[in-house]
């Protein structure tokens, strides 16, 4: 089991057939995940870690853990956090954790009260194993991911080497969208909510989180694979692909994400860039700015112009929507009451949305990562936010050597995708973990001497 020695379209072919096939035979995602944690497991100690094993598995897990969420029927839906776990965890056997990576043991201990909190209140009224794990194994397995990945040195063309991985995965998951959406557009594109049909039949807001980070990945593979023309003209095409399919999922959140990563990523690059370069560069980027106007265009002529309507906030017949979020910003509103009239430990993971029933609104959970911890977890929440806001900048900052061009991008989409999806999937907590390792941006040519540490 080694990604780097498959040629890269030969591993997207491979995936593009494994779509297919979890797709008319559902269960076959069972056995397939269970031969990648064994092949995985064994990989990883055969070699010591001594090449980001797990850190590469933790990227293929970002991907694989939506396209196991849509075929399972809801069995096992948190595997992909217990694997990020697991494997942080094995990891941790080959390469030793940083000391300066305290305030994440910290944020860990930030949570004993609430857990307590919650045990002790409500233990004989619900099954609080499970409130208690749905709410927090999204924070717990970014922080594993966190300890592994501080202060790790790695090169640039690493870094981008692993970020490839995931793009197998995304093309599992794009075949068995594209196959399960209906032909007849008539009957697909009636109204502006978000769409089920377009998503694989799982949830717009997560499938729209993954395939606009599929855009994202295959600008950047366009941008540093150039000289590869066939794959890169491939990587064009698949840009597109994402692009349009993330659009007609009719959910915005991962679409706007994904634009903000391109953009920032864009103005970190031009900025590194020489005069000469820069005229190049600008060209480059003149492609993708066509390519995505004519993405836009053409789902717009897809939808009947519906998705002119649904980013301009509008109903199938024009009205403007009285919610801007979909409804989001009546759970962020209790979560803030919960918070003030809570203040020091808040009510307790799990339990907002038990509390919420109580201010009439039934069978939703927090759709924002940062009012849930506010509510749930008081002043103990805050300080957990300031931590994870502030200690990668903090250490962007002091550590001017290892400044890699992803840091921004891979900090938004953290932020922006927990301030609509929570952590309802591993995603924004592993790219969280990849702003804080050390990357070399020159001499790649070194890379044999630069070793994890």
């Amino acid at each position: 089991m080694n990604f780097f020695k498959i040629n890269k379209l030969n591993y997207l072919l491979i995936h593009l057939l494994l779509g297919v096939i979890i797709h008319f035979f559902n269960s076959f995602v069972f056995i397939y995940y269970a031969v990648f944690l064994v092949l995985g497991t064994y990989w990883v100690v055969k070699n010591n870690d001594k090449d980001f094993q797990v850190l590469t598995l933790l990227l293929y897990i970002v991907i694989l853990e939506v396209l196991f969420r849509m075929k399972s029927s809801g069995s096992m839906y948190d595997i992909g956090k217990y694997s990020i776990i697991y494997f942080c965890i094995l990891g941790f056997s080959f390469k030793r954790i940083s000391l300066k990576a305290w305030p994440y043991f910290f944020i860990l201990i930030l949570f004993i009260p609430g857990i307590i909190l919650t045990v002790n209140t409500f233990f004989f009224e619900i099954d609080v194993r499970k409130k208690i794990m749905f709410n927090l194994l999204g924070p717990f397995s970014l922080i594993f991911a966190s300890l592994y990945t501080y202060n790790k040195t790695l090169t640039l063309n690493r870094l981008n080497e692993l970020l490839f991985v995931m793009g197998g995965p995304l093309i599992s998951i794009l075949s068995a969208v594209i196959i399960y959406t209906p032909s007849n557009t008539k009957e697909v594109f009636e109204n502006t909510s978000s769409n089920f049909a377009t998503s694989g039949g799982f949830g717009p807001n997560q499938i729209s989180v993954i395939l606009g980070l599929g855009a994202f990945l295959f600008f950047i593979q366009f941008f540093f694979n150039r000289k590869e023309k066939l794959f890169s003209y491939v990587s064009l095409f698949l840009f597109f692909l994402f692009a349009y399919r993330g659009l007609i999922t009719f959910s915005r959140g991962g679409v706007l994400t994904s634009l903000a990563m391109i953009l920032v990523f864009c103005y970190v690059v031009y900025n590194l860039l020489n005069k000469p370069a820069r005229s190049k560069f600008l060209g480059v980027f003149s492609v993708l700015f066509v390519l995505s106007v004519v993405a836009w265009l053409f789902t717009s002529y897809q939808t009947g112009g519906m998705i002119d309507k649904r980013y301009n906030n509008q109903d199938a017949a024009g009205r403007f929507k009285t919610s801007r979020l979909s409804g989001r910003e009546d759970i962020m509103e209790t979560d803030l009451k919960f918070f003030y009239e809570n203040p020091v430990f808040g009510v307790g993971p799990g339990i907002s949305g038990i509390l919420r029933e109580d201010e009439g609104i039934y069978g939703a959970q927090a759709h924002s990562e940062p009012t849930r911890l506010l509510a749930e977890h008081g002043s103990l929440g805050l300080i957990i936010l300031i931590l994870l806001v502030f200690v990668p900048i903090l250490k962007y900052f002091r550590y001017r050597l290892f400044h890699h061009i992803y840091f921004f991008p891979f900090l938004i989409f953290w932020g922006l995708t927990i301030n609509h999806a929570a952590t309802r999937i591993v995603a924004p907590g592993v790219l969280y973990a990849l702003t804080l390792l050390n990357v070399y941006i020159k001499n790649e040519e070194d890379e044999d001497s630069v070793s994890g540490q």
